[in-house]
């Protein structure tokens, strides 16, 4: 009968050690798999004298990682409703983007809001 304690004390580990290591497994595994998923757009907030309408602005541009500029502009304090764009968005030519190349370190650094600010 000895080796029935033996038993118990090797359930009681496998019960105590079994999700730990199927969480590991796990985390690990989805972490080796989203290095192969489609990158995805990122906003990033910046000020900058507007040439067109001549004044300060706060805008948040869309860009996509690899891109040289901007895709879109989601946001211009230039406008009494800055989510509603009404101009030609010619700031997008010059506007310039970089993102950092490895995989396993996120693209931008977030800070309050989500929002990942460059300079």
């Amino acid at each position: 009968m000895e080796w029935g304690g033996a038993v118990m004390a090797s359930l009681v580990v496998l019960l105590l050690l079994g999700p730990l290591a199927v969480m590991v497994a796990g985390a690990l595994l989805l972490s080796v798999f989203a290095q192969f998923l489609p990158a995805s757009p990122s906003v990033a907030r910046t000020s900058f004298d507007c040439p067109f309408s001549r004044r300060r602005v706060n805008a948040a541009f869309l860009s996509w990682p690899g891109a040289d500029h901007p895709d879109d502009v989601v946001s211009c304090s230039a406008f009494a409703e800055p989510q509603r764009i009404r101009c030609k968005k010619a700031c997008l030519a010059m506007a310039h983007t970089a993102s950092v190349g490895t995989p396993v370190v996120p693209r931008f650094s977030l800070i309050a809001d989500g929002v990942a600010y460059r300079t």
